[in-house]
């Protein structure tokens, strides 16, 4: 079953620059939108970590803030985005009822303008209280109809490309991820039914690195698997993931598989890294992808990566 939040009511592109000039809101200038014509545009989000108190601090930022700011921005495009993705750790400790209350009430806006946001879990969510706060579903229904056991996992698709959204929460405020062998045969299953449509897979938890012996493990701990699973099916292009809160794009050229670590709304751990969003222009060859950082003086905003489709 898919998770997420359907947009308020469908808005045409038309109804979409009346609605964004009657807010006042204003455009991108025409040279950053160069793409926008060519492919589809997709908001993409991460580690919002928003707490029920709006105004919380955290190692120096409050997180309820910059998801406004980001909120705002993604309002801003000229063409009207086909959706938003939010890339796990949408709460800020461990997945309280009233942090889900106000993330959905900050995402409100992006849904008023008739856009879909579709979610991913992170270790600081639960995956039961989200359920029971973020859908009106029942939820011994839902557990009936989810393809994964105790996983949210699901495929949006579009004209250009299939996303495939994963589940890595494995312990709620426990740092590791872990898919699952029951996962990595769905996600096997399910590539291979796709068609040879671009595809790219989306997990909060970044793939795991070697550590020292006696080191501690944070990322992926079947990372190997996953990254084994996905080579297997040539149309995966690329592996975004968020979970360490650091920007970064690691270029597939030789293997095929492109990383992109998506840089966190709500704050760094390394104060010279930036926060903020990525946009994401998809087109039949690739995808181009363009840092919004909340620092417009940061040395990366405005940064353009290509992942050209091999």
């Amino acid at each position: 079953m898919p998770i997420h939040l359907p947009p308020a009511r469908h808005l045409s592109r038309r109804d979409w620059l009346k609605r964004c000039a009657t807010a006042g809101v204003g455009f991108a200038c025409a040279d950053s939108m160069r793409a926008a014509g060519d492919g589809e545009t997709w908001i993409l989000f991460s580690d919002t970590h928003i707490a029920e108190n709006v105004a919380l601090e955290a190692r120096g930022a409050c997180m309820g803030d910059n998801l406004k700011r980001c909120v705002a921005q993604a309002l801003k495009e000229k063409e009207k985005p086909f959706g938003v993705m939010v890339n796990g750790d949408l709460a800020y400790l461990d997945g309280q009822a009233g942090d889900y209350s106000t993330f959905v009430s900050l995402m409100q806006p992006l849904r008023d303008a008739g856009l879909p946001v579709h979610l991913t879990l992170g270790n600081h969510d639960n995956r039961e209280t989200f359920m029971s706060n973020c859908t009106s579903l029942d939820l011994s229904l839902a557990e009936e109809k989810k393809p994964v056991a105790q996983k949210q996992v699901s495929v949006v698709s579009s004209a250009r490309i299939h996303w495939v959204l994963l589940d890595s929460l494995d312990k709620i405020n426990g740092t590791p991820g872990l898919l699952g062998e029951a996962q990595l045969a769905w996600i096997d299953r399910t590539l291979a039914s796709l068609g040879d449509k671009p595809t790219v897979v989306m997990v909060h938890h970044n793939p795991q690195v070697p550590v020292p012996e006696g080191g501690k493990k944070t990322g992926l701990l079947d990372s190997d698997a996953l990254v084994s699973v996905i080579e297997g099916h040539k149309k995966v292009k690329a592996l975004f993931y968020g979970h360490t809160h650091n920007w970064q794009v690691i270029n597939g050229a030789k293997s095929g598989l492109h990383r992109v670590n998506l840089p966190p709304v709500a704050y760094v751990f390394n104060k010279e890294r930036p926060s903020g969003w990525v946009r994401a222009i998809v087109r039949d060859d690739g995808m181009d992808l363009e840092l919004r950082s909340l620092n417009p003086d940061h040395a990366e905003h405005g940064q353009r990566v290509t992942l050209a489709w091999s």
